[in-house]
This record gives C-alpha cells, sequence and structure tokens, in this order.
C-alpha cells in the first residue's frame, strides 16, 4: 500500500538497529533529506510616530531620546524615592545624572540641534533637582 503512492511527501525510515531476525543492521544511516528552513517572515512597515500595538509591546524602533528619556526617569524615581523596593537613593540617581552627562560628552557635535537641546534641557532639570532633593 505505501509502494503504491510513492508521490507522497511523508517517508517513514526504520531507524531500529536490528533487523526482525534479530541481527545488527548496517551501522550507515539512510540519507534523509531535510525540508529547507523556513523563510524569517517580513517586517511590516510601521510608521515611527505611532503607538504600540498594546502596552505590553515595547516601541518597534529605539531612538536616542528615548535612551535619555530612560536615563532621566530613573534618576528622577531615585530622587523622589518612586523606584519599588527602594527609597530615595541620591547615590544612584547621581550616577544615572552622570551617565547623562557622559552621553552629552561623548555625542557633542553629532547630535541633531533638537536632541542636543533636548539633552541640555533634561541635564539642567535634573541637575536642579538633584540638588534640591540634596538639601
Amino acid at each position: 500500500m505505501a509502494d503504491e503512492k510513492k508521490d507522497d511527501k511523508v517517508r517513514v525510515v526504520d531507524r531500529r538497529w536490528f533487523s526482525a531476525d534479530g541481527e545488527l543492521k548496517d551501522p550507515a544511516p539512510p540519507e534523509l533529506t531535510a525540508p529547507p528552513p523556513p523563510s524569517p517572515p517580513t517586517p511590516e512597515p510601521t510608521d515611527p510616530q505611532a503607538p504600540p500595538a498594546s502596552p505590553d509591546q515595547p516601541p518597534s524602533k529605539v531612538g536616542f531620546l528615548d535612551l535619555v528619556d530612560f536615563l532621566a526617569q530613573q534618576a528622577v524615581g531615585l530622587l523622589s524615592g518612586q523606584v519599588q523596593g527602594r527609597g530615595r537613593d541620591p547615590g544612584t540617581a547621581r550616577f544615572f545624572i552622570d551617565l547623562l552627562g557622559v552621553v552629552q560628552e561623548k555625542t557633542a557635535g553629532q547630535l541633531a540641534p533638537e536632541e542636543n537641546r533636548y539633552l541640555e534641557d533634561i541635564l539642567y532639570q535634573l541637575r536642579s533637582l538633584f540638588v534640591a532633593a540634596t538639601r
């Protein structure tokens, strides 16, 4: 019955080491052809200004301003004591502020004008907040 259908895509290979008589079979494995791996799905073009599909999914494209926002939010959370499991931690907040300062130094002259202005404003606000919080 299986011999009648030679064009079927299902192929059964006997991998047992012993024959029906109990004798050891030839150790050479049968030649199997592996199916080609599926091609990766092509990403759909997305609008960078569009909000993410759901709150659980991160935005599809992360940029420089997202990095600045993340570091600034960490510093503000540590200065105000809003980080879960930790109280106010000005030392670690200062680390994040200094880290943004390093980013500013290392990217000097390489940023778009709006990115540079945004980074300067964030650093000014964070430094002012730090001084007020440590008094």
